[in-house]
C-alpha cells in the first residue's frame, strides 16, 4: 500500500510544532514535485495504523526505531527513518532533526540541494516514492554546524541561505550585532556598483528584515545566535552595528571613565566605538557590561545563544594601574563567571559564547573559569590563520616560539602551528562546549579565485577538528558564496555532518549533482584552473598569476578561451536549469579569469598602466553581471579581494 498522507505528532511546544508542520509540508511538497501525487498533511496526537501514512515526530512522542531508543536533546541532532507495516516513520531527537530526516529521506529519492533556490535543486521525476528497505539512522559528528552573516546580502539572499542550510542539515545561523544593518547596507546602498540605484536602510528597517530571517530560522528549528562585538560600546551608550566611526565628543561624559586608558588617554580607539575597550577594574563599567548582556537575553527570548565578545581590535587594552595586575583574559574570565551566574538565574534558556581572539588567544592565568552551569561556549577564532594548509598541518609552522605578549604589544603568526598551540592552552583552561569560528569563505576563496582549494582545506580541517577540542564550525562568510562551483559550501555542510565520506567520493558526488552529464568537464575545468591559479607560495597568499611569465599566460589564455567556447555551447543546449546554471557559473568564471590573464600579459609586456585598465574591465564585468549571479557571487568581496590585489601602483 502506498503512502497517501503525512501526519506530524504534536509535541506540546508551539515552536516545535511549527517546525514539525514545516517538515510535513516539505515532505509533501517534494513528493508532489517528483510524482505529481498530493499527500494530505495534518497534525495528530497519537500514532494510528501505520499503513499509507508518513509519521513524523520527536522521539519521545513516537514509536521506538527498530535500531534502538533515541533520547531527546535540544542541542544535539539525530534522526531515524524506517518503513514499517506499509508506513513511513521519520523520528528525530528534536523537531529540527525531524526536518533533517525529511531531507535525508528525500535525498534517498534522488533530490539534491546544490545551491539556494529552485535553480539549485535537483528534483527527479519518479513513478512512486520508495520506502527504505533498511532503517536510516544518523547523528552528526559535530554539534555546531553554522553560518555567520557577512558580506553584502539582501534579505532575499539571507532567506535563501537559511533555507539551503537547513536542507544541508546545518543547524545554526548567527546574525552579528544588534541588527544586520551594516551587512544589509552593503547591498542596499550598493556603493561598489554604480549600475544599481542604492538606498540605505535604517536600523529599524534592518530589524524588520531580521525578523523575517529569524522567523525563517524558527520555522526550521535552527539555533539562533546573535550580537558578538558591540557590548563594550553599549556599556558607554554607543552601541553600533558595524565598524562605523564616531566623534570622541559623542561619548557621554558620565561614561568617559568606562573607556580603557591607552597612552594616557581615555577615548574611542581609532574613532570606532566597537573597537574601543573598557576599563574592567572600574567596577561600574564591568557591571554595566554584564547587566546589558543579561537584560538583552531577558528581552529576547527568541535568542538561543548570545555572543559576548570584547572589542574588535588588538593593542587597545586598559593600561591603568588597577587593570595591569590581570591579563585581559583574566578580566574576561571574571565577566564569563558573572554572566554564567546571572544568565542561569535570569535567562536560564539562553547560553552565551566567549571569544578567543587577538590577545584573548592566551587563556587566563589567575582567574579560573566556572564551568559548573554549562551555559558558556568557547569560540576559537584563528582569523589570521593560513588557508593553504589545514589547521592541524604540522608543516604550517614558522618555527618561532610565541609567548604571551606584553600589554598592548600583540602580534601574531599567520601559521597554523601557532593557533594549534593557543587552542591547546585554552583547552586546559576550559573543557566545556566549543567550536571553531573560521573564515575560509570570507576572504581566502576570493583571493585564491576558486573555491575548490578551500573545499579541500575544509575537508581536511573537519577530519581532525574534534581531536583538537572543537565541536564544529560556524563559518564567518558572505551569504553569496557558491562560486565558481559551490563545492566548498557543500563540503562544509556535508563534512560537518559526516567527515568519514572519502574526499573523492564527496567531490564527485557533488559535481554529478550540480553538473549532471557535464560532471567530467566540470571536474577537469576545476582541476585545471586550480592548478593554473596556484602560485609558488604554499600558504596561497600570493595573488594568482602574479608569478607567471609570458608563456604560462599564453597557455592559460588559450585554455580558457577553448573551454569557454565548450561551456557556452553546452549551456545553450542544456535543457535542465540546474545544470545550465552550473555551466553558466563556470563560464562566468572563465571570462573573469581571462580579464586577469590579460592584465598580467600587458604587465609582462612592460605596460603596467594598461594592466590596470584591464583590471578595470574585470571589475566592470563583475558589476555588469551581478544581477545574474548575485545569489552565488558576492561582487563587493570579489572586487575587493579578487581584483584589487592585482593592481600595480
Amino acid at each position: 500500500m502506498s503512502v497517501t498522507q503525512v501526519r506530524w505528532m504534536r509535541s506540546g511546544s508551539g515552536e516545535d510544532d511549527r517546525t514539525l508542520s514545516h517538515a510535513a509540508r516539505q515532505l509533501a511538497r517534494y513528493v508532489e514535485r517528483m510524482t505529481g501525487d498530493e499527500w494530505d498533511v495534518g497534525p495528530t496526537r497519537e500514532v494510528g495504523p501505520a499503513a499509507g501514512t508518513a509519521w513524523l515526530g520527536v522521539c519521545h512522542t513516537m514509536p521506538e526505531p527498530p535500531t534502538g531508543p533515541m533520547a531527546p536533546a535540544p542541542w544535539d541532532d539525530g534522526f531515524a527513518v524506517w518503513a514499517q507495516d506499509g508506513g513511513l516513520f521519520i523520528v528525530g531527537r528534536n523537531a529540527r532533526s525531524v526536518l533533517f530526516g525529511v531531507y535525508a529521506f528525500l535525498e534517498r529519492q534522488g533530490v539534491r540541494y546544490v545551491r539556494p533556490g529552485r535553480s539549485g535543486e535537483v528534483v527527479p521525476k519518479r513513478e512512486e516514492i520508495a520506502l527504505p528497505e533498511e532503517p536510516l539512522v544518523e547523528e552528526p559528528r559535530y554539534r555546531h554546524r553554522g553560518l555567520c552573516i557577512e558580506g553584502a546580502p539582501s534579505v532575499k539572499h539571507a532567506l535563501g541561505m537559511v533555507d539551503w542550510a537547513a536542507k544541508k542539515r546545518m543547524n545554526t545561523i548567527f546574525l552579528q550585532f544588534f541588527s544586520s544593518q551594516y551587512f544589509y547596507n552593503r547591498w542596499y546602498e550598493h556603493s561598489y556598483n554604480p549600475l544599481y540605484r542604492g538606498h540605505p536602510i535604517s536600523e529599524a528597517q534592518a530589524l524588520t528584515l531580521d525578523e523575517r530571517v529569524i522567523a525563517a530560522m524558527k520555522r526550521r528549528g535552527l539555533v539562533f545566535h546573535r550580537v558578538g562585538h558591540s557590548w563594550t560600546s553599549a556599556a558607554f551608550d554607543m552601541p553600533r552595528s558595524g565598524w562605523v566611526k564616531a566623534d570622541d565628543a559623542e561619548v557621554p561624559e558620565q561614561y568617559r571613565r568606562f573607556l580603557a586608558e591607552v597612552n594616557g588617554e581615555r577615548k574611542l580607539f581609532q574613532g570606532i566605538p566597537i573597537n574601543t575597550e573598557l576599563c574592567y577594574s572600574h567596577q561600574p563599567a564591568l557591571d554595566r557590561f554584564v547587566d546589558n548582556v543579561v537584560r538583552y537575553a531577558e528581552e529576547h527570548p527568541e535568542l538561543d545563544v548570545v555572543h559576548v565578545w570584547l572589542s574588535d581590535a588588538p593593542n587597545n587594552k586598559c593600561e591603568c594601574e588597577n587593570c595591569r595586575p590581570l591579563t585581559i583574559s583574566d578580566w574576561y574570565a571574571r565577566i564569563i563567571n558573572a554572566l554564567s551566574e546571572k544568565l542561569a538565574e535570569r535567562a536560564p534558556d539562553t547560553r552565551f559564547v566567549f571569544l578567543c581572539y587577538f590577545e584573548l588567544l592566551w587563556p587566563p592565568e589567575q582567574v579560573e573559569i566556572d564551568e559548573s552551569r554549562g551555559n558558556a561556549i568557547m569560540m576559537f577564532a584563528p582569523i589570521s590563520r593560513c588557508y593553504g594548509h589545514a589547521l592541524p598541518d604540522p608543516d604550517c609552522d614558522d618555527g618561532q616560539e610565541w609567548t604571551r605578549p606584553p600589554l598592548n604589544q600583540f602580534s601574531a603568526s599567520r601559521n597554523n602551528a601557532y593557533f594549534i598551540q593557543r587552542l591547546a592552552d585554552w583547552r586546559k583552561a576550559f573543557q566545556g562546549d566549543s567550536f571553531d569560528f573560521d573564515y575560509h569563505l570570507m576572504w581566502a576563496n576570493w583571493q585564491q579565485l576558486t573555491d575548490t582549494g578551500i573545499a579541500r582545506i575544509y575537508y581536511q580541517d573537519l577530519q581532525k577538528l574534534k581531536d583538537l577540542g572543537l565541536d564544529g564550525i560556524i563559518s564567518c562568510q558572505s551569504f553569496r558564496n557558491f562560486y565558481p562551483s559551490g563545492l566548498a559550501m557543500t563540503v562544509l555542510a556535508d563534512a560537518l555532518w559526516n567527515p568519514d565520506v572519502a574526499w573523492d567520493e564527496l567531490r564527485r558526488g557533488y559535481l554529478k549533482a550540480a553538473f549532471g552529464p557535464h560532471a567530467d568537464l566540470a571536474d577537469a575545468y576545476l582541476s585545471r584552473t586550480e592548478e593554473m591559479l596556484a602560485t609558488e607560495d604554499p600558504h596561497r597568499r600570493q595573488p594568482p598569476f602574479s608569478h607567471c611569465g609570458g608563456p604560462a599566460l599564453v597557455e592559460a589564455e588559450s585554455y580558457l578561451r577553448g573551454v569557454l567556447e565548450d561551456l557556452t555551447d553546452r549551456r545553450k543546449a542544456e535543457p535542465d536549469r540546474v545544470y545550465r546554471r552550473s555551466l553558466e557559473l563556470l563560464s562566468h568564471h572563465a571570462q573573469f579569469l581571462l580579464h586577469l590573464v590579460g592584465a598580467y600579459q600587458v604587465r609582462a609586456a612592460g605596460k603596467p598602466a594598461l594592466s590596470n585598465l584591464e583590471l578595470d574591465r574585470a571589475a566592470d564585468f563583475l558589476r555588469r553581471t551581478e544581477a545574474r549571479v548575485s545569489p552565488y557571487l558576492d561582487t563587493e568581496l570579489a572586487l575587493r579581494c579578487s581584483v584589487e590585489p592585482h593592481r600595480v601602483e
